[in-house]
């Protein structure tokens, strides 16, 4: 079975090491992990750095195609696969980007991973390495703005589960 999960929460929550949990939980599974900063950090060898559009604005478009790139190709090698996409996905906008594109997997579903204490997310941020820091008031911004899914979106979804990581 060829399954997708979108693993979504504000910088610093915890979605990397949640993959690489999920992964330990899950031994007889094929699991692979398609993150968004490793991506990003192809596109433009760094993981401070983004990708412009012509006007020389940030722009994650790249990375997404990248992200669905890499996972197309991921599921294309086996059929018996389940592949973590590790990118903050905070509203239905940027999850029906992935949705619409990864359409040939069994099961897709979605991860809403989220603190009791957002506070954590900042005290976690700093204990990244130095590159991957995150201004507080890019995650302050990103926890204001994360959004459950509508229901037109969660029936897209085979399984929606919200992971407390405090």
């Amino acid at each position: 079975m060829r399954k997708l999960i979108l693993v979504a929460g504000p910088a610093g929550i915890g979605k990397s090491t949640y993959c690489l949990h999920y992964i330990e939980e899950h031994p007889s599974e094929n699991v692979q992990i398609v993150s968004s900063d490793e991506v990003r950090r192809k596109i433009t060898q760094s993981y401070r750095a983004f990708p412009t559009d012509k006007n020389g604005a940030k722009d994650m478009t790249p990375v997404y195609e990248g992200m669905v790139a890499q996972a197309q190709a991921l599921s294309e090698m086996s059929s018996d696969i389940t592949i973590l996409l590790d990118t903050t996905m905070l509203y239905d906008d940027r999850r029906l980007f992935f949705l619409n594109r990864l359409t040939h997997f069994d099961e897709t579903d979605l991860y809403l991973l989220k603190l009791h204490n957002y506070d954590l997310c900042f005290q976690r941020n700093k204990q990244r390495i130095s590159e991957k820091w995150v201004p507080d008031e890019v995650i302050a911004d990103m926890i204001k703005d994360y959004q459950d899914p509508a229901p037109d979106v969660a029936k897209r979804f085979h399984e929606i589960k919200t992971i407390y990581l405090d």
